[in-house]
């Protein structure tokens, strides 16, 4: 059934002649011209050519680009026909089984047409992940540099997972609905039916390995909520976000594997910008070590700046501009919680590990500077602060205290 599923989709990629002929005969009516029959010929003819051409691209699956949702893509119900059969005494042919495919679409990448995902007689078969990890990570970063690769790549290795967990639901799940009928092409054909498969989750499960998806979210969600039972109420809500504006280092690594150097505080914020946009995966595997480093060297160090975390959870969200930043819940050993405890405990556990003040410009004028510009809430209020409102959202500006008080909770 999987090779049925693959052959139909990829069957796209190799039309020639379409079989919808009150399309194209509607298309000949459009560009008629009245004057000159002959021109009316030729005009119909290229009009033709060109519904066959749109025509042969086949479904959205069927291409390198990468969809803005690859999950609602594969669960896309269309009601359009599509001619998918291939030229005479020709069969089907998927875009990603033509040889060389890849050093043919990226010949940047692939000057001598070598070394592709694809190679014949490897010595050892690697996955498409390994594959493209390691053409992003290594020292030549020809690859990390084009966005079209980084998305290709990525559309690549999402299609092979969704199409190898597909296998397996194939093979373990049970092919019934819940109320006991038989799942066939003739159900699958059925909008309304199709509709109620989805909401009843029996055709999403084969998602769950592909990030992003519904089907994943929910089995995040649920490891999420079972940790809530075993652990209880989390203590702290934190959320950290990128400063590669700020981050020397990150700027410095990508201009010295370009093979320049560049002086960070001379950068303007547009030279800064399109620095990090000439190598995306460098800025993101250099934020993803500081996160390791955040929870390894200061969260969890013996120095227990916000007590003993007995574990944690986060994820990583990507805002519009592209920057990302984490949300983290920490479970803290022996911590009151709020409304079971006392009040005064609970105020007495926040003030221990949380302050709201300004360090001292003569002793730390490094810390003082990046609190004053990074963690102060502006007087004045941006957008986001008004939105749908005539004052700040956030409550600022908040009456200076001493400590926390239960009725500020």
């Amino acid at each position: 059934m999987l090779n049925d599923l693959e052959q139909s989709t990829d069957g796209n990629g190799a039309i020639e002649e379409p079989m919808d002929i009150d399309s194209n005969s509607q298309i000949e009516n459009e560009h008629t011209d009245s004057n000159d029959t002959e021109n009316t010929v030729e005009h119909s003819d290229d009009s033709e050519h060109d519904s066959e051409e749109e025509q042969s691209r086949g479904l959205a699956l069927d291409t390198c680009l990468q969809p803005p949702d690859l999950g609602q893509q594969l669960l896309s119900y269309y009601d359009g026909i599509f001619c998918i059969a291939p030229a005479e005494r020709n069969s089907p042919v998927s875009v990603f089984k033509i040889p060389k495919l890849k050093s043919m679409a990226f010949p940047v990448q692939f000057p001598d047409g070598k070394n592709t995902f694809d190679e014949p007689h490897r010595a050892k078969h690697i996955s498409p992940s390994r594959y493209f990890n390691t053409r992003l990570f290594s020292v030549d970063n020809r690859c990390a540099r084009d966005t079209n690769y980084i998305f290709f790549a990525q559309f690549v290795t999402e299609m092979h997972m969704a199409t190898s967990s597909m296998s397996i639901q194939l093979r373990k799940s049970k092919p019934m609905t819940h109320d006991g009928r038989r799942i066939n092409c003739s159900l699958l054909q059925d909008k309304h039916e199709l509709e109620k498969l989805l909401i009843n989750k029996e055709a999403t499960r084969f998602m769950q390995p592909l990030r992003g998806t519904p089907a994943y979210w929910e089995k995040t969600l649920c490891d999420l909520f079972a940790m809530l039972r075993q652990l209880g109420t989390p203590t702290f809500f934190c959320m950290f976000s990128a400063a590669e504006m700020r981050w020397p280092e990150v700027i410095t690594t990508i201009k010295a594997q370009q093979g320049e150097t560049v002086n960070f505080s001379e950068l303007d914020w547009s030279e800064k910008c399109e620095i990090l946009r000439s190598n995306p995966v460098t800025a993101m595997r250099m934020f993803e070590k500081r996160v390791e480093a955040l929870m390894r060297d200061l969260i969890m160090s013996p120095a227990q700046p916000i007590g003993e975390v007995i574990d944690f959870y986060y994820r990583v969200e990507f805002q519009l501009r592209g920057s990302p930043h984490i949300h983290c819940l920490f479970w803290v050993k022996d911590a009151p919680e709020f409304e079971n405890d006392q009040d005064q405990d609970v105020c007495d556990f926040i003030d221990k590990y949380i302050s709201c003040k300004l360090p001292d410009p003569n002793q730390d004028p490094k810390l003082h500077r990046i609190v004053s510009e990074v963690q102060m809430h502006s007087r004045n209020h941006s957008k986001s602060c008004r939105k749908n409102r005539k004052h700040c959202r956030f409550g600022f500006p908040k009456p200076p205290i001493n400590m926390i008080n239960a009725g500020s909770m």
